[in-house]
């Protein structure tokens, strides 16, 4: 194994590479069994055939107790050969093996291997128990350096002779766990020519224990890299980002919000990669680099008013509405109609629409509609409005998956701006032609298109509506809308811009988030992989029905890497946004501020509390103050809750509760800052319900001792205070007896000359401390997993 340590790779490396699934239990007895499955034909495929594995069965089996140990009391389940697409038309048969362990009819663990049918080599495996005896221990036994020393070694095994780069993207993202049973995934590169290749690697899967749970290869046979290219630099590379990229303002509405639901003016850029010789934009596939069109509306107001809310149009006349926009739908009949009522989450307001569905009438022998399959509607059953049409149409035009169209681009959007103007006119004054797209289609891709989609992105005064557009299909052969989507919501958007930071300025900070990357790509298709590729196969279904072009495939057999330049994401642990008023990152969850950088406080180096102390500041279970966590600070009752909270979540602070949602308490309202973890702290049985919570009170030893028990699920046993230990110094000042006997005697908290202290506040330091030796017990003290 020849091993680079170098940057990280581009983003996409992970979607690529997808590990094998396991396989289902068997019903029956347990025995070896062999079938094959096949690949589904496409137009396009060469020949379609089945390579006949050159690895037997029995070889396969022998290999896999080569490569893994598998314990003797694991028994084989399964031997399944399956058959997956290459790029040479043909489908790469592949091993896949099914150890089991039983007690008692019951499965106690498994193992899954992957064996290449052609080359013997490993190329999946997955091991799952579930021992009783064996849980998580807290923190981790293993850290992630100790985790990919493990997964080093694996490679020295299993993969001598490739070049791999270690890629690092994860370990700058990686927090220290907040539970015990975790996985770290190590991850590495194919390297050619000194140059990542980031579409074909390794992945291996290490837990807390140190144990390898999962490993997965992919290698590409075939591929040609592009040669003799001088990349024009990392410099220029930035450079030919910064210059080519489209910086746009939008509107975001973060999903689960602390308070109501509003629009945030955010920066966003369009994501492509750079064309590592000649330093402009390229992408895979051949598609075009999509970017903005001009800002301008159809119409400088809008044509009409917004249609009254008060029809509640019956099925009759939802179907006319339907007819009327669309067209009658001769050769078809009614298949279905349904009414639904709903509350938007956003708006609050109750909408209702009808759904209906036709299909092509079979008694009609006349028929001209053979290859059709129906059509869908949606109808807003107040306004009357039409919000989604869809008709089914064959890809093929007579057998012909390429033809000259009827109906030309200009053409086309003539007529979806036609149709919008006549059927959402109180729109027309923000809606923006975007046809970017259809504008760098080459002249080759054209003939396979078989409608014109014309979109019309909602932008309010220069700003993107949320991605609100509506979109409209046009069938290239007769010129008819097969169809129609409209998402125009009742969002209060600010009706003009508001005050922003200057495009400059914004794009130093988009770009701050990225690293400059020279790697491989392909240019088509999704490469030789005998695994579980879902992606291929969804693929091939998808050209099989004539929903995209063969030439999105390369069937070819040549396979083309190009060298280029991509922008690599630094931060990957949550989606975030750029706030475009005051340039902070936004939660896109939430809308909460964050810090996208390892949050560190300039007053906890080599204090006795600093690694759980940093710990809290990981998951913003603690809050800094002008850059100073302040260990000795007393904790108050709403931070307190917040941090126990958190860490209870695993790390998710993203909590949301809606307006529905009462308060359990009258000094903390919905929409104050620790709303959503009193809320969520009611519903876990950590605190209950009353007529105060006095957040900003300093919490009590005790009533940090009483969270913690609840935490720990063993309330009730607190109260059985005849149980416990009472030989405290100062057990006459408690109140809550059995709670601080299971917090002592658990070593969460201590004793001070045998006194608990039960009413002295507790500091930040303190709170941290007990929270990570909650952490730790909880591990120790988790019920063992049930046999299924």
């Amino acid at each position: 194994m020849k091993l680079i340590k170098k940057a990280a790779p581009i983003a996409v490396a992970s979607a690529l590479l997808l590990s094998i699934a396991p396989q289902a239990w068997a019903a029956d007895e347990p025995a070896a069994t062999a079938s094959t499955q096949s690949s589904l034909p496409f137009p396009g495929q060469q020949e379609g055939k089945t390579v006949e594995p050159t690895v037997t069965k029995e070889q396969a089996i022998e290999l896999a107790k080569k490569y893994v140990t598998i314990p003797a009391d694991y028994k084989l389940e399964s031997a399944s050969l399956n058959a997956f697409w290459g790029y040479a038309g043909q489908n790469i048969p592949s091993w896949s093996l099914n150890y089991t362990k039983k007690i008692k009819d019951h499965y106690y663990a498994n193992i899954n291997v992957s064996i290449h049918g052609l080359n013997g080599k490993l190329t999946g495996y997955n091991a799952y128990t579930a021992d009783p005896e064996k849980k998580p221990s807290y923190p981790p036994k293993v850290d992630f350096q100790a985790a990919k020393n493990i997964a080093d070694g694996w490679l020295k095994k299993l993969n001598p002779d490739e070049t791999v780069q270690y890629n690092d993207q994860a370990e700058k993202s990686f927090r220290t766990p907040l539970n015990g049973n975790y996985t770290y995934n190590i991850r590495y590169d194919r390297v050619v020519n000194g140059v990542i290749f980031p579409q074909d690697g390794i992945n291996v899967d290490v837990n807390g224990e140190g144990d390898v749970l999962g490993y997965s290869f992919r290698w590409t046979d075939g591929v040609t890299f592009e040669q003799g290219v001088q990349p024009i630099g990392l410099e220029k590379a930035l450079q030919a980002f910064r210059d080519k990229a489209d910086i746009a303002l939008s509107y975001e509405i973060p999903y689960q919000p602390r308070e109501e639901r509003k629009p945030i003016i955010t920066y966003s850029m369009n994501n492509f990669m750079i064309d590592a010789g000649k330093g402009q934009p390229w992408n895979p596939l051949n598609l075009p680099v999509l970017s903005g069109s001009d800002k301008k509306p159809l119409t400088d107001k809008p044509l009409a008013g917004k249609p009254a809310s008060d029809l509640n149009l019956t099925k009759e006349e939802a179907i006319a509405k339907a007819t009327a926009a669309f067209g009658l739908l001769k050769g078809y009949k009614l298949d279905n109609a349904s009414y639904n009522e709903q509350i938007d989450p956003t708006t609050g307001k109750t909408s209702a629409s009808w759904s209906l569905r036709w299909n092509v009438d079979s008694s009609d022998k006349d028929s001209k509609l053979r290859g059709f399959e129906g059509a869908w509607a949606n109808v807003n059953a107040k306004t009357g409005e039409v919000t989604n049409f869809s008709r089914n149409i064959p890809y093929t035009v007579d057998g012909q998956t390429k033809f000259e169209p009827k109906v030309g681009l200009d053409e086309a959007k003539k007529k979806a701006i036609e149709f919008v103007r006549q059927y959402l006119p109180a729109h027309t004054h923000q809606l923006v032609l975007d046809d970017a797209g259809l504008q760098q289609v080459s002249e080759e891709q054209l003939k396979e298109l078989r409608t014109w989609d014309i979109r019309f992105n909602r932008v309010i005064d220069g700003v993107n509506a949320n991605h609100e557009n509506v979109s409209i299909g046009i069938d290239r052969e007769t010129g008819q809308i097969v169809n129609y989507y409209g998402s125009l919501s009742e969002i209060d958007y600010p009706t003009t811009k508001p005050e922003v930071i200057s495009e400059e300025k914004a794009k130093d900070l988009l770009f701050s988030q990225y690293d400059v990357q020279l790697s491989y790509v392909a240019s088509q298709g999704f490469g030789t992989y005998a695994g579980n590729s879902i992606m291929d196969q969804k693929l091939k279904v998808m050209i099989a029905a004539g929903e995209i072009p063969p030439s999105a495939l390369n069937a070819s057999g040549k396979v083309e890497a190009k060298l280029v330049y991509t922008l690599v994401s630094k931060y990957t642990r949550e989606p975030f946004f750029l706030d475009a008023q005051n340039g902070q990152w936004r939660n896109a969850s939430n809308g909460e501020p964050i810090v996208l950088e390892t949050v560190k406080a300039t007053d906890i180096d080599g204090h006795w509390a600093q690694r759980e102390l940093q710990l809290m500041l990981d998951y913003q279970a603690l809050d800094l103050k002008d850059g100073k966590v302040i260990p000795n600070q007393a904790m108050t009752r709403g931070e307190m809750i917040k941090m126990l909270v958190i860490a209870m979540n695993g790390g998710n602070y993203g909590i949301y509760y809606g307006a529905e949602r009462t308060a359990s308490f009258k000094d903390v309202a919905n929409g104050s800052a620790y709303f959503a973890y009193v809320e969520n702290g009611v519903d876990r049985g950590l605190i209950d319900p009353g007529t105060n919570f006095n957040p900003n009170e300093k919490m009590s030893r005790e009533d940090m001792s009483q969270l913690i028990v609840r935490a720990l699920g063993y309330k009730q046993l607190a109260e059985n205070q005849d149980v416990f230990n009472k030989n405290f110094a100062d057990a006459s000042e408690l109140k809550h007896v059995g709670q601080v006997a299971i917090v002592v005697g658990l070593g969460i908290m201590s004793l001070s000359d045998g006194s608990f202290k039960p009413s002295e506040d507790v500091n930040r330091a303190q709170a941290a401390t007990a929270f990570f030796r909650y952490l730790q017990k909880r591990e120790e003290l988790q019920q063992a997993p049930r046999f299924y």
